[in-house]
Parts: C-alpha cells; sequence; structure tokens
C-alpha cells in the first residue's frame, strides 16, 4: 500500500476543497486542528489505512482549501462545505474522525445530519469553562497581520515553539506548564507555515472551535461516538474535564499512552474495521 496520500480537490459551492485519500474500504472522512491542515493527518491516515479509505479535509480557509465565500457565522458553514465536498467526492455515508477544531465541526455534523455518519471518534476535545475562555480568548488569538519590519514572523514562532510548552500557550502560570519533550524542529516550522498559510484570518475557524470547546457541543448527539483519552494531549486537563462533566450514552472513553503510536493505534482500534 502506498505510504503518501493520493491528493485532490473537491469542487463545492464553498470553493475548492483539498484532499488527502490513503487506503481501501469504506470511507472515513477526517478533519485536523486549525490552523493546521490534512498534512498533520498522514500519520493517522496510515494507522487507518488498511481498513479504511481516508479522506482528510483541509477546512475551508486552512492548508491548500479556499475560504468560504463569505466569513463563518458559525460552525455550521464549515460542516455544510465539508458535506458538500464528501459529496462531490461521491461519498453519501461515512465514518468520522476530528482533532481538536475538526472534532468540534465533526460534532456539528454528527448532530445536523446524523444519518450520513456510522460512527465518530473525537481527539483533543475538552471542556473550556465560560471563564477560562473570557479569560484566554483575546491573547490565545493575537493579530498577526503582516507587518513592515516582518516581526509577526517571529510572533508566529514563538507562539508556534510555545504550543508545547504550555496551555494555554501563553501562559506562565504554574499549573498550565506541559513538562514534556520538545517536538523536533520540523514540526515546529510545519506549524508556522501553516500560521501564515492561514494568513490574518487564521483564526476563523480556531476561534469558533475555542468558543465550543464544551460538554455542550454534545446535546442531542446520537452517533456511535469514542472520545480519545490520550495522555499525551496538550489539552488532558480539558479532556479529563468533559468526561467529568457527563457525556452522553453513545460516547464511551478509551485511554491512550503517551507516545504518539499509542495514540494512532487507539484511534485505529477505536474505528476497528
Amino acid at each position: 500500500m502506498p505510504r503518501q496520500p493520493q491528493r485532490l480537490y473537491a469542487t463545492t459551492p464553498y470553493g475548492q476543497v483539498h484532499v488527502r485519500m490513503l487506503g481501501h474500504g469504506a470511507p472515513l472522512l477526517m478533519l485536523h486542528p486549525s490552523p493546521l491542515s490534512s498534512a498533520f493527518l498522514v500519520e493517522h491516515q496510515r494507522a487507518l489505512a488498511p481498513n479504511w479509505r481516508t479522506l482528510a479535509l483541509d477546512t475551508p480557509g486552512y492548508g491548500m482549501s479556499d475560504p468560504l465565500p463569505r466569513p463563518a457565522e458559525s460552525l455550521e458553514d464549515y460542516a455544510q462545505a465539508l458535506f458538500a465536498a464528501a459529496d462531490n467526492l461521491g461519498v453519501r455515508h461515512f465514518a468520522l474522525y476530528g482533532g481538536a477544531t475538526g472534532a468540534q465541526i465533526a460534532l456539528v455534523m454528527a448532530r445536523s445530519d446524523p444519518g450520513r455518519i456510522t460512527r465518530m471518534v473525537l481527539d483533543n476535545c475538552g471542556l473550556f469553562t465560560d471563564a477560562d475562555v473570557a479569560a484566554w480568548e483575546d491573547r490565545y488569538f493575537p493579530d498577526l497581520s503582516p507587518r513592515p519590519d516582518g516581526s509577526h514572523l517571529a510572533r508566529i514562532w514563538d507562539i508556534a515553539c510555545r504550543q508545547f510548552v504550555a496551555f494555554p500557550w501563553f501562559s506562565d502560570a504554574p499549573g498550565h506548564q506541559l513538562q514534556r519533550p520538545a517536538p523536533p524542529l520540523e514540526v515546529i516550522q510545519a506549524m508556522a507555515l501553516h500560521y501564515q498559510l492561514a494568513g490574518s484570518e487564521y483564526d476563523q475557524a480556531y476561534r469558533l472551535a475555542f468558543r465550543a470547546e464544551n460538554n455542550e457541543s454534545f446535546a442531542g448527539l446520537e452517533v456511535p461516538t469514542v472520545l480519545i483519552d490520550w495522555h499525551g494531549s496538550i489539552v488532558r486537563s480539558q479532556v479529563l474535564a468533559l468526561i467529568k462533566a457527563g457525556l452522553p450514552p453513545c460516547v464511551t472513553v478509551r485511554e491512550a499512552a503517551a507516545p504518539p503510536q499509542a495514540r494512532f493505534e487507539a484511534i485505529a482500534q477505536a474505528f476497528g474495521r
């Protein structure tokens, strides 16, 4: 089986959606964190490809997908664009994976048209209290518009580095420090490049998902769902808070040890065959 996904575009009324496709079997749509792209899901795809035809989509406005024709008012706008992409790909029913922002968009898709989704796995999906959002939002999403002196590039690099140091990334509070090894520079570089690729509107879907990160996102959910409790997650405290707050009967929790490979294996096991 090829190690690299095939790349293609789905044409929709909302613009073109970039897709990475790998594997054989029933279709599985995959949605990435912000402000990244499906490039950050390739290892996930490799873990799933023996049993699934994975279709990792760039959220509109991120990666190589066109932005929405007008600013989104809610995550529903992104959900409808991704449903349209699935239609263009000839996929009516599918399993669904979402990580971080992708998890919040996946929840919207599962609530708005549950008949299309056979099962769902959520990753890096937690609970932010209203107090968290009020205290963090303005600092979490700084203005990264281009500056003549290039200082925005240094700011982007700092944010990309600090994503692996603390959560929220800007905090120096002892309780927010992650105490984990620094990732390879290539990972930080790729993240910084994705901030630049998304541009000054990098926060569009990101901010909407940030505000939705709570157990209200699960209200009315009926699709069989597995929530991954990955010990290596930068938001594991928030994942545990979500679990403690209570989830619908259709949601089960699967733990994964800290190494990345354990996470990929847990996701593959959660989807099964």
